[in-house]
Order: C-alpha cells, then structure tokens, then sequence
C-alpha cells in the first residue's frame, strides 16, 4: 500500500488546517467594542473649596459615561464630595458643564447612587453618547468590559465576566439590585461604563468588595435599566417620582427550616397606599406579584423601581389565613409641601421619617447604610429632639427648621425602651 504525504492526505479527505488570525474573531469583538465606548466615557476630577479661601483643592477623582442629551452620568458618592468639577474626555479636551436651574452642577438620586452632569454644548464638541443595552439580557458567565479613570489613569480597559445578577443587601446604597463581575475595578472607576461585547451599556460600576481597598475580584454595577429609569426621571423632573407603599417591615429570623428570614409589618403610614387597602400591623409579608419575598432587600428591590401609579399584589399573613390585597403605588403627595425640610434631613443623616396611621407617632420609616447615624433603626419612634418634644409629623419639621437643620440629640422609644442618642457629623 502506497503511503501517501500528509499534506495530501489532508487534501483527499477535505480537511483544511487551521488558520490563525491577527487579531481573532474573538479578540477583535473586544477591541471593537472597547473602541466604540472609549469616545463615550470621561474623566473627572473633584474640588472642594478651602475653608475663608478662594482656592480649590482636589478631593476624588472618578468616571462618568455620556449618555443621550448631553448628560454624564456618574456616582452621587463622588460628586457630593466637590464644589467644582473638571471633566476631561479621551483626546484632553475639557468640557464645560452647565448649571442646573437650582444653581448645582449636579442632579442626584442618592438611593440609586447615581448623579447626573450636562455638558455644555456648542454643537461642535466631539461628544459620542453610548448606546444602552437592555441589562435583563445580560448571563452568568457573559464578557463585559469595563473603562474608567482608575487611581487616575485614564481610559483604562478591563474585562471579565458577569459573576452574578440581583444582588442585594450589599449595603453600598439604599436600593440596590447590582450586576456583580470579576472585572478589575479600582478607585476612580466609579461612574464608568460597564459595556457588553457589542459595546453597549449595560451598567455603571460603582463598587468594589475589598478589605484592602483595591481590586479583590469583586465589582458591583448598576444595571443599565434602572440607569435609563433613573436618569429619564432627572432630566424630565430633576428628582426619581417613587412609587410608595406606606409601610414600616422588620425583618426577623426563624432558623427554622430553609426559610430563615420573613418580614412583618410593624408600622402602617397614614395616608398611604397601605393603609387604603387595609394592611395592619402584624401582618407577615408573604409575596409581592407572585414572587416570594423574605428579606428587606429582596423587598426594596421588588417595589423601589416601580413608577408611580403601578398595580402591586402582595399576600400577607394575618391570624393563620392568607390575605391578598391590591394597591396603587403612589409619590408621598401629601408630603409635598415638606418636601425641601425631608430631603434636607435625608442628605444630612440619611433618615427618612414618617407619622404612624393608628398611633399619630413620627416614627424612623427609613435609614440609609450610609447614614452617619448607625444606631438609628427603621420603626423608632421619635419622642423629642435637641431636648423638645415631638408630637406630630409638623412638629418635628418645625423644630428642625428652627434649629438650622441641625440635630444634636434625639429620644427615641424602641421596644418600650427610651434611648438617647447623639448626633454626630
């Protein structure tokens, strides 16, 4: 039998070797999609003025990510620390940033952590907004790359892949429903873009989970969904509308069984949603639209994005039977008047408050992960402040008006208790 060459072999049976390209199909989607967004992200660097001092010193530095409009968004954690802003694209070029109508440079959404900057346009700037995708799409294990301004290094590229979806509890903002990835990310990556393989949006990286500071394997993102929603919501009515339900829960553990967590109702709002369809305190929160919920977490999630007017289902416990009632989500119009005293209040100590529906007490209906008062706790009920006492929702408004906005010290009842607690800044 005739040995034929190998080469013809390969040729008679139809088999072609493989060729090798430079770059690869692969390798090329990443260099394409990292070169489509790198015209799209910024940097920025944060000032802060001196104390009796018309000089600027610079504070932070970070990322931010042009989207439609002429708007940057970036992290609320970053911009909140400054009084100026310089914001640099890929080619050097400064860009000018235009005041909102309050004066700021900035319009935020601190429970998402997202802010927002507008660039001021003479249509002659080489501005390229990126394109969104849709972060629903997004896989476990799917490539993303990340760009930013890491330890000031600017238009840095990294890459991974999607390690997680939905998480939460993180305790990095006050609704978080975050993209977890293995993609290097550092400081002053905050407000970069996190794009897939076709170089489209799919979150904002905002955090890393680090005892040392640095990169470890873990970094947290917004999803581009609740990107848009929000940023829609800024440019539209320069705040987030929320849809509110109107009721205080408390987590508890059973260690019973699988189910180690279930919330229960411990205050209903007056006025609120809640209190029209007939939640009382003591209920247990079983699902909200079908889906089971157990933690505070995976209930902030399932209601914080919703828009105003939604339809919400949510089945609850009371005296061994399971009772199901409907409410429309709507914005705390009641509110309204005392809107600038409330939002004073949450910016300074990360506290929300409002007035119990059966008992008329002022109570703590919210407390930030980043509130500067950490032994505060959802559900206290406030009985005086800086040494006065509180007897209504208006009162205390007034109190904290006359005082400039300042608490020193607050008296709260929890579990029949009296506890006083200082106020630090």
């Amino acid at each position: 039998m005739t040995r034929l060459p190998l080469i013809s072999l390969i040729v008679l049976l139809g088999v072609t070797a493989p060729s090798r390209s430079a770059p690869d199909d692969f390798n090329d989607r990443f260099i394409r999609a990292a070169g489509s967004v790198k015209n799209s992200v910024v940097s920025i660097s944060i000032f802060e003025k001196k104390e009796g001092s018309e000089k600027y010193v610079k504070v932070a530095y970070a990322s931010g990510t042009i989207i439609d409009d002429g708007y940057i968004v970036t992290n609320y954690h970053v911009v909140m620390k400054g009084d100026h802003y310089q914001v640099i694209l890929r080619d050097s070029l400064t860009l000018t940033l235009e005041r909102f109508d309050d004066g700021s440079y900035y319009r935020a959404d601190p429970k998402t952590d997202l802010a927002l900057l507008k660039i001021k346009d003479d249509g002659r700037l080489p501005i390229r907004p990126v394109p969104f995708g849709d972060s629903n799409k997004l896989s476990e294990g799917e490539w993303v790359l990340a760009i930013g301004n890491p330890y000031g290094l600017r238009q840095t590229i990294t890459g991974g892949i999607v390690s997680s979806k939905g998480r939460d509890n993180i305790g990095f903002a006050d609704i978080e429903d975050f993209i977890q990835t293995d993609v290097s990310i550092n400081p002053g990556n905050s407000g970069g873009p996190l794009v897939n393989l076709d170089g489209r949006l799919v979150g904002i990286n905002t955090a890393i989970r680090s005892e040392s500071g640095g990169s470890q394997g873990i970094s947290f993102a917004i999803p581009s969904n609740l990107v848009k929603q929000v940023c829609r919501e800024l440019i539209d009515h320069g705040r987030v509308r929320r849809g509110w339900i109107g009721f205080l829960v408390k987590e508890k553990r059973t260690g019973i069984g699988k189910e180690e967590s279930f919330l229960t109702v411990i205050s209903v709002i007056k006025n609120s949603p809640a209190e029209s369809a007939g939640l009382k305190t003591g209920d247990i929160v079983r699902e909200v639209d079908g889906e089971k919920v157990v933690t505070l977490g995976g209930l902030i999630k399932s209601v914080g994005n919703k828009p105003v007017g939604s339809r919400i289902d949510i089945a609850v416990s009371r005296d061994g039977r399971l009772k199901n009632v409907r409410l429309i989500l709507r914005e705390r119009t009641v509110y309204k008047k005392l809107r600038k005293e409330m939002n004073t209040l949450f910016m300074r100590y990360g506290i929300e408050i409002d007035e119990n529906s059966e008992t008329g007490d002022v109570v703590i209906s919210y407390v930030s992960p980043n509130s500067v008062i950490y032994n505060l706790k959802k559900g206290d009920v406030i009985a005086s402040i800086n040494g006065k006492n509180v007897t209504s929702l208006d009162s205390f408004v007034r109190m904290f008006e006359r005082q400039g906005h300042r608490i020193m010290q607050m008296m709260v009842n929890r579990d029949s208790r009296l506890i006083e607690i200082d106020f630090t800044e």
